[in-house]
């Protein structure tokens, strides 16, 4: 069977929740995933699996032990091993066809704009103790027009919004400036996200910010991927309409809840000035 074939007798399973022009779309879109970590590489498969056509994905980093509880592309054989290189084979391994462009150096200042090149939807896999990186890549993904799907995984939970390029900026939604500190802009993002259900249960003693370690599980990356697909989907295929920041979303099936979150206000708001203060001093205790 030639590439065409092959993509068509793989994906031919979607018949019936997306139809072939649909289909067509999905293979012809560019998405870009920085971050090939916790969510990163699960982000990807599914998102291949789904028969999307082309990639370009973003990680400096190499596969260790401490990753193998979650991350997709973490085993035996791949421990020291590029991640981009190695989700690259995975992706490859689903859709020979798929087009991947990888940035063995992450990105930063110096390549975000190649990176966001021709891109259609952004899915945010970055770490979350890299803030000022995820501020300039939404900023930068709003200035070209491209949506940016995020979602995290919270203890058993996962939290997701769409930051649309017409909506609220990240800068207005946790009140961000330049010159603020990497703490600071964290302590902000953090803040920003309402109080939820997974607070009832983790241990935030076991956070380290200086090592850029907090407690996860592979099951909320997996839940996290299949709420992203879902999104990234309906952006592209304009199925309904797009509910986008300063809406929210939690699902938790371990204390079965599913929570609808507005933050409408951002950082006027009171609870959010609260939560800015008590973050503050758990990054400074960490310190």
């Amino acid at each position: 069977m030639n590439t065409d074939q092959i993509y068509q007798k793989s994906f031919s399973r979607n018949l019936g929740l997306i139809n072939p022009e649909e289909q067509q779309i999905l293979r012809n879109s560019r998405i870009a995933i920085p971050g090939m970590g916790g969510v990163g590489g699960v982000h990807a498969v599914t998102l291949a699996r789904t028969g999307l056509g082309r990639f370009k994905l973003a990680d400096f980093d190499e596969f260790d032990y401490a990753n193998f509880n979650r991350q997709y592309g973490a085993f035996q054989s791949t421990v020291g091993k590029s991640k981009v290189e190695v989700m690259e084979k995975f992706i490859k391994d689903i859709n020979p066809s798929a087009d991947i462009i990888a940035y063995e150096q992450g990105i930063n200042e110096s390549n975000i704009d190649d990176f966001l090149k021709d891109v259609d939807v952004v899915v945010d896999s970055l770490d979350v103790f890299v803030p000022q990186t995820r501020r300039l890549l939404f900023n930068k993904a709003r200035e070209k027009g491209i949506y940016v799907v995020t979602a995290a995984p919270l203890g058993f939970s996962v939290l997701s919004t769409i930051h649309s390029p017409h909506g609220k900026s990240i800068d207005k939604a946790c009140g961000l400036k330049d010159g603020m500190s990497d703490d600071e802009v964290l302590a902000r993002m953090l803040a920003g996200a309402t109080k939820g259900t997974h607070t009832q249960y983790m241990d935030f003693r076991k956070i380290n910010v200086e090592t850029g370690v907090a407690p996860s599980l592979g099951l909320a990356c997996q839940l996290v991927s299949g709420v992203v697909a879902a999104e990234v989907v309906n952006i592209l295929l304009k199925k309904r309409p797009i509910v986008a920041y300063p809406w929210a979303f939690q699902f938790d099936p371990y204390v079965h809840k599913y929570k609808k979150i507005l933050n409408w206000i951002g950082p006027k708001n009171p609870l959010f000035k609260i939560r800015l203060v008590m973050i503050r001093k758990i990054l400074a205790k960490k310190k």
